[in-house]
């Protein structure tokens, strides 16, 4: 085992993370550098909880609203790949955009009349992703951290141990500093 290897960390047992020995506090809100810390300290300890408690989420939006998730996700996709495309085909799009202007306006009216009409479908999807971001960023700015999970951290920091979340975070240039 190489130390460039990832891994996943262990899933913190439940009284941990929300139950008796929890211990949950506001965030100084008028700090905004410790606040982001300890969002980033719970973020990389309880990675593991917050992935379950996405996956559940987001199971259980689909659950309750299986076609609309699927379909919101599908038209989600698709636009997205269209403006991938547009945005890399900007000489094609502009050319044909002169040669057939009247394509244009009916793709572009059929492309809204659609995003229109699946209106609810797609809020269904965009919130069966936003409930788990928001339930993980509510946990991670209330609870307040352990000596344990200060040491996991360091640990992480350091370099020992390279986590998926610490990577994602390294991705998005957010400095894992540790602060005890």
């Amino acid at each position: 085992m190489t130390s460039n290897e990832v891994h996943l960390p262990p899933f913190r047992n439940i009284d941990d993370f929300i139950l008796a020995s929890a211990r949950f506090g506001p965030p100084d809100y008028q700090n905004k550098e410790r606040w982001n810390n300890r969002i980033l300290q719970n973020l990389l300890y309880y990675q593991t909880n917050y992935f379950v408690v996405a996956l559940t989420a987001f199971l259980l939006v689909m659950y309750i609203s299986p076609l609309e998730t699927i379909l919101g996700g599908a038209i989600v996709s698709g636009l997205l790949v269209v403006l991938f495309y547009v945005s890399q085909n900007r000489t094609n799009v502009e050319q044909f955009k002169r040669d057939y202007p009247f394509a244009v306006i009916f793709m572009v009216t059929a492309i809204s009349t659609m995003v229109m009409y699946t209106f609810g479908s797609i809020a269904v999807f965009v919130f069966s992703v936003a409930l788990p971001m928001l339930l993980t960023l509510l946990h991670a700015s209330f609870r307040m951290r352990n000596l344990k999970n200060k040491v996991q951290n360091k640990v992480e920091a350091v370099g020992l141990k390279k986590t998926p979340m610490g990577a994602f975070l390294r991705a998005f240039n957010q400095d894992i500093q540790i602060s005890f």
